[in-house]
């Protein structure tokens, strides 16, 4: 009994010790001060980097001025706080929650713990989001030219959940929230590093990233476990259509609606509408695709190292599906 107590206490120390601990003393929801949006931004600072939205760069847009380009890229900077505003509270919330409700397999109460500091997390970040937008708001007086409550992430998880039933659409919600953490934690790192946004945005990122490193990890292991202990039916339907969800999951704007409706306005035409898009398409087009092959290479890899490719079924749904190397 005094040896069971030790190793119960020795473990119960070393989870305390480690990612609590870690929480207590890095979460932003609890050190990090408010970002205010200073009304006195530099001539070459934005609300979002220039080389994020290229139709910024287009003559068309810069012969309108600063205050044009500055339209442009407000309206990306609120499209950006609004997809973080969704994923959190529409995705990965739920997704912890059903882990501490036992939705999702039998999390033990340490593992119920993080996911509470995940949800935490999560409506902070949110709630940050939320701020900066009204914060935008107030200080350029640009309204968003529309508010999403809907993106291609929350399309895709719908249709493929609708696919399965019972444990095995649980098990699904799953993998493809832990997908979009370790998307989303790479994202932020990229876009917190292109230079000319303002520092209050770069903040926003630096903030952000440094919270999501530490989901991202979570969500990996409790995949990790899981999958290990998923019956072999749920792994089955799973694998077949993980590489059709990562398709859709991975798609971009190929009529680039938004966009259009940005420089709609900004003021121009029809003809000038379709001139920049036109002129401005093959490096949309490339830097799209590079995301999702970059992307989709780091997923895999993610998959991987949580030995979901190590079971043949849904290895050789990937070989088929062009996303592995045989």
């Amino acid at each position: 009994m005094n040896k069971l107590s030790t190793e119960m206490r020795n473990a119960k120390n070393s989870y305390e010790w480690g990612n609590i601990s870690a929480w207590y003393a890095r979460s932003t929801v609890r050190n990090a001060d408010r970002v205010v949006v200073s009304n006195n931004q530099g001539a070459d600072q934005f609300l979002y980097p220039v080389s994020r939205q290229i139709i910024a760069a287009h003559p068309l847009v810069e012969s309108r001025g600063r205050e044009t380009v500055a339209y442009v890229l407000a309206q990306s900077s609120y499209r950006y706080m609004y997809e973080i505003g969704l994923l959190e509270t529409r995705f990965v919330i739920d997704c912890s929650l059903m882990l501490i409700n036992g939705e999702i397999g039998a999390a033990s109460e340490p593992d119920k713990l993080e996911a509470l500091a995940v949800v935490i997390d999560e409506g902070y970040h949110a709630y940050v989001a939320l701020d900066f937008i009204m914060q935008i708001k107030e200080s350029t007086g640009i309204e968003p030219i529309e508010v999403p409550y809907e993106n291609e992430n929350l399309k895709a998880v719908r249709k493929y959940s609708a696919m399965m039933e019972g444990e095995t659409q649980a098990d699904f919600y799953l993998i493809a929230c832990t997908i979009a953490e370790h998307t989303l934690t790479k994202d932020l790192l990229s876009v917190g590093r292109e230079r000319g946004a303002t520092e209050s945005f770069s903040q926003v990122m630096k903030d952000h990233v440094s919270d999501e490193g530490r989901h991202a990890s979570y969500f990996a292991r409790m995949m990790r476990h899981h999958w290990k202990n998923m019956s072999e039916k749920s792994r089955e339907k799973i694998g077949q259509v993980l590489p059709a969800y990562l398709c859709e999951y991975l798609s971009y704007d190929k009529e680039r609606m938004f966009e259009r409706k940005i420089l709609l306005q900004c003021g121009l035409d029809d003809t000038e509408v379709n001139t920049v898009l036109g002129e401005t398409y093959e490096q949309y087009i490339d830097k799209s695709e590079s995301y999702i092959n970059t992307t989709l290479k780091n997923i895999v890899a993610l998959l991987k190292r949580c030995d979901v490719l190590e079971h043949d079924p849904t290895q050789t749904s990937f070989l088929q599906a062009g996303m592995l190397q045989g």
